[in-house]
């Protein structure tokens, strides 16, 4: 009777991890084992009802001159932990071969993904060669749908060590609630000289500026290997570079500093926690109390620090309610025509939505541009979950028979048919919402700038005919059906 050793250590190491009894395996005589059938995962971590967010920095995977040795057994080890923990979307660091980067993908079933540099991705391939560590991310099919992906802050590049972060905006769809994430990954600049530091902090400095700007509201994660902790910095004598988020606590907040707090460490020989999870305000009241950790695989993975990686997994889990997160209200822009029909503008107007799950109460609220505040919602104005409200230039534009609509309180809108800033506030002048255009989507004479998806609160905005029937839809959704 012949025993492989490795599936006798796995078999062991995961018996350990359940406080149960190990004793070794064995083949009956003439029955070959299959290793593939019967290899030992590691525990699962992620649920059916949450949204199970992991991250990896796999050391030099698929380099043949750095990292593991044996590139077999760290792809092999790579699809154990990935198809044991569970998890609904990994973000991935240090992926060199997009080979082995496939035929990890191919081991994975139910799993679609891909690295900075695939095509899908906008600005990818000018970003990372062949021969670079690349960003990449892996998403169950079951659970989410690629809308977009592109690489951003590429002025930032040096900065970010050459590796500008990957952003994939996904439709996620748990319990029967569909609504769109952004997930960016990146992968920072490491080594604690003071140079390194100070390209930390100018990554750090540009992606803040990124997210504040372009998602004031929305929910993304930035997970990824930040290559320092989120307390005090690698650097001695150094903050953190990432205190200007820590410091936003209203905006955004890392999950992982739990494990900072707790000396936690995300690698096999390093003491600080250098991978992180940042979710942004809309998100961490979502936030499975606790669900934070780092992922021992090295406890069912032999010799994991020499086979597979350098870093451990990273995870956290979030409750799923869609729109508003955790069942609360959410008003978004969600349609804007500034290139009234004709020259009427009366016809110019903006489109509001609740995505969230519960009613908004919005009077007071504004809608403004750049000169002011151009229309006051009425007191006691209240908006259901999954409704609309479209507010006109003037009321000789509104359509006939249009229920949830009305007339701009300063008796015009003004919106500009070039480059120009919409924003809805509430009625303490809090930022709910803001948008700024270009005539690329306000050039074409009676078409609107719709969102797409459609109410999808980090979705992108688009020319109306791109994402729905005719040119505009106020009021409505933008196939032409009532919200």
């Amino acid at each position: 009777m012949k025993r492989h050793p490795r599936l006798v250590a796995l078999v062991c190491a995961h018996a350990a991890l359940h406080t149960l009894s190990c004793a070794a395996p064995y083949e009956e005589e003439g029955e070959p084992i299959d290793l593939a059938a019967e290899a030992v995962l590691g525990p699962a971590e992620g649920t059916a009802s949450s949204l199970d967010i992991a991250s990896w920095n796999i050391e030099w995977f698929g380099d043949t001159s750095n990292g593991p040795s044996d590139e077999t057994l760290q792809l092999q080890n790579a699809r154990d932990v990935i198809s044991g923990a569970d998890m609904d979307i990994w973000g991935v660091a240090e992926i060199v071969s997009t080979a082995q980067f496939n035929s990890l993908k191919s081991q994975l079933p139910g799993y679609s993904g891909f690295l900075a540099n695939d095509a899908a991705v906008t600005g990818g391939s000018g970003s990372y060669s062949a021969t670079e560590q690349k960003v990449g991310i892996l998403y169950k099919s079951s659970v989410a749908t690629l809308q977009s992906a592109k690489v951003i802050l590429t002025a930032s590049d040096y900065d970010f060590a050459g590796r500008p972060p990957l952003e994939v905006k996904l439709s996620v769809t748990l319990g029967g609630v569909t609504d769109s994430v952004v997930v960016i990954v990146l992968h920072a600049k490491a080594t604690s000289d003071n140079a390194s530091w100070q390209r930390r902090q100018n990554a750090s400095n540009a992606l803040k500026s990124y997210l504040d700007t372009s998602y004031p509201t929305g929910k993304v994660f930035v997970v990824g290997d930040w290559n320092d902790d989120v307390d005090t910095s690698i650097t001695p004598m150094k903050p953190s570079p990432y205190q200007n988020f820590v410091s936003d606590s209203l905006g955004y907040t890392f999950v992982t500093k739990a494990l900072t707090d707790a000396g936690i460490s995300s690698t096999t020989g390093y003491p600080d926690l250098i991978d992180h999870h940042l979710v942004t305000n809309d998100l961490n009241a979502s936030y499975v109390s606790g669900s934070v950790k780092v992922y021992p695989a090295d406890s069912f993975i032999p010799s994991y620090g020499t086979t597979t990686s350098d870093h451990f997994p990273v995870f956290s889990r979030y409750t799923w309610s869609g729109g508003g997160g955790g069942g609360s209200a959410q008003v978004i822009l969600n349609e804007i025509c500034a290139n009234e029909p004709g020259s009427n503008t009366a016809g110019e107007f903006i489109e509001i939505v609740n995505v969230g799950g519960t009613s908004a109460s919005i009077g007071g609220w504004t809608l403004s541009d750049a000169t002011g505040v151009r229309h006051t919602f009425a007191a006691g104005t209240t908006l259901a979950a999954g409704k609309a409200i479209a507010v006109f230039g003037g009321a000789s534009a509104i359509p006939a028979g249009l229920a949830n609509a009305v007339a701009c309180s300063s008796g015009t809108l003004g919106l500009g048919n070039g480059s120009e800033q919409v924003c809805l506030k509430d009625g303490g002048g809090g930022v709910k919402d803001c948008f700024t255009y270009t005539n690329a989507l306000s050039g074409t004479d009676g078409v609107s700038m719709n969102r797409s998806p459609d109410g999808g609160p980090n979705g992108t905005f688009v020319l109306h005919n791109a994402v729905g029937a005719g040119s505009s839809s106020a009021g409505k959704r933008a196939s032409g059906a009532a919200w």
